[in-house]
């Protein structure tokens, strides 16, 4: 019998092949897109050559990319350090109540 996680990594993977077909066909649309063009048009910068002098101001676009790319795999492992030490926080919590000795009513005055 399959467990939750089983399933959850089975559905992530599905998912990930799924976008990947998309993206590949997405890709190759373009391409086919930018070689039907090419044939009446004359010759245009690409998205990846940034025109002459204007790279010292934009930057190289593949690096652009990788740095925002880079920092938002950074910020998903923080988050993610961030939610295991939840979990171990709850457990440890949870933890103690269970252990502690079962608190004693207050008394009534009169």
């Amino acid at each position: 019998m399959d467990t939750a996680q089983d399933l959850i990594t089975s559905a992530q993977a599905q998912a990930l092949e799924a976008i990947r077909s998309g993206q590949a066909a997405a890709v190759e649309a373009v391409q086919a897109w930018g070689q039907a063009v090419a044939k009446f048009t004359p010759q245009l910068p690409t998205a990846a050559r940034v025109p002459a002098g204007a790279e010292k101001v934009v930057g190289d676009p593949a690096a652009i990319v990788d740095s925002v790319y880079d920092f938002a795999a950074q910020l998903m492992d923080l988050n993610k350090q961030f939610v295991h030490s939840l979990l171990e926080a709850g457990t440890a919590a949870t933890e103690a109540a269970e252990e502690a000795p079962a608190a004693k009513p207050a008394a009534k005055k009169a």
